[in-house]
């Protein structure tokens, strides 16, 4: 029987199954660390680990929920995704000055929005909305024939740079950067000049001392002395959680100590170990070769999400898929390298292995958009009015 290429059938058997279970593995994984984070120090009377499995069981709850909307989205056709992108874009951008304006202040931040009985971080959103909008800008100009301008990339960055300023208000400077990093990754592909890049590089370079002193508020300027020295910084405030993760990594060794055996996890070391520093669990309890297989396993995803951005015959198939596959770079490259004292406490967990669900709806609905992206990719997309 020839199944029509429309038909929810065919669509699943032309599903990227590989990409599916990577996803799969490093979620499976993630629930196996979750459920050591809930264990803490061995009772006496038994000598057992006292174990909570809610953080693994929400985990999985989670992502089998969110695996299902993701699913949805790869089967609805990427033209209504391309339609969706500028609306969405202006939603999220007004929900973001709605945040500024009377948002709910949670820890300090005012990232949150209060719409009847659901919350929302509308920064969450715009990690998918830009990089959607400017795979659609970009897609538009491509179609006319004419080659790109300089100016296309100023107004590409001026669409990159209101979210991005919003969010920074809130504060939030992690989000600020991985929205400011996709939309660049976004910008590069779409075939900027290296010249025009270098050139943007030199003036970042030359203007971090001025954000340093100027830009940033005082407890993110705490944040960066803390990872220069943080000892001298501040070793029982804002340095503690950088020094205790750095102890958890380089006390798993080669082999680590075994699973739920780790004891800066056990007895609770370090702040937040469930979500920003589960890393820490993964390098203290299987060492280095973990975690090395787990960068493996995130190079494996990334590598599949580049290969389907560059068999998509559409611009915007081909940008949204590098966009959000840049997206998932900068969770895993931020996380770990804060982990390990390379960058600083900026809150950005370990997107399918950290404890949260918001990162995890965002991460499957972008899952999904790249599986639509891999289904349509012979679909050029110039017939169809997208221009």
């Amino acid at each position: 029987m020839i199944l029509r290429k429309d038909s929810l059938a065919y669509k699943l058997t032309q599903m990227h199954w590989f990409l599916l279970l990577t996803f799969v593995a490093i979620a499976v994984f993630g629930t196996l660390v979750l459920f050591s984070a809930g264990s803490t120090a061995h009772d006496v009377a038994t000598g057992q680990p006292r174990i909570d499995p809610s953080f693994a069981i929400d985990h999985a709850s989670r992502f089998a929920l969110f695996l299902g909307i993701g699913l949805v989205v790869a089967l609805l056709p990427l033209r209504m995704w391309a339609s969706l992108a500028y609306p969405g874009y202006v939603i999220g951008v007004i929900m973001l000055i709605a945040v500024d304006f009377g948002g709910v202040v949670v820890n300090g931040a005012e990232r949150w929005l209060q719409l009847g009985p659901i919350r929302l971080q509308p920064s969450e959103l715009m990690k998918l909305a830009v990089p959607l909008a400017l795979a659609r800008y970009y897609h538009q100009i491509f179609a006319t024939g004419r080659p790109v301008a300089l100016w296309h990339h100023i107004w590409a960055l001026v669409l990159v740079g209101i979210p991005a300023y919003l969010v920074l208000r809130q504060p939030d400077l992690g989000t600020a950067l991985m929205i400011l990093g996709t939309g660049s990754a976004v910008i590069f592909f779409a075939g900027i000049s290296l010249r025009l890049v270098v050139g943007l590089l030199a003036v970042v370079i030359a203007l971090t001392p001025v954000v340093y002193f100027f830009g940033l508020d005082e407890y993110q300027r705490e944040r960066v002395d803390t990872l220069i020295d943080p000892e001298k910084a501040d070793p029982l405030g804002a340095g503690y959680q950088l020094q205790q993760g750095m102890i958890a990594v380089g006390s798993g060794g080669l082999a680590g100590k075994g699973f739920m055996e780790g004891d800066q996890k056990e007895l609770k070391f370090i702040p937040e170990q469930h979500t920003d520093f589960i890393f820490s669990i993964v390098a203290e309890e299987f060492g280095f070769a973990g975690s090395i297989a787990v960068l493996v396993a995130w190079a494996i995803l990334l590598w599949q999400g580049m290969t389907i951005s560059g068999q998509s015959r559409s611009a915007f198939g081909a940008l949204a898929a590098a966009g959000f596959v840049s997206t998932l770079a900068l969770y895993v490259f931020i996380n770990i390298g804060m982990v390990i004292g390379l960058l600083p406490v900026v809150g950005i967990p370990l997107p399918l292995i950290s404890y949260g669900g918001t990162v995890m709806l965002t991460v499957m609905v972008g899952f999904g958009l790249l599986m639509a992206v891999h289904l349509n990719r012979t679909n050029d997309m110039t017939l169809n009015g997208l221009i």
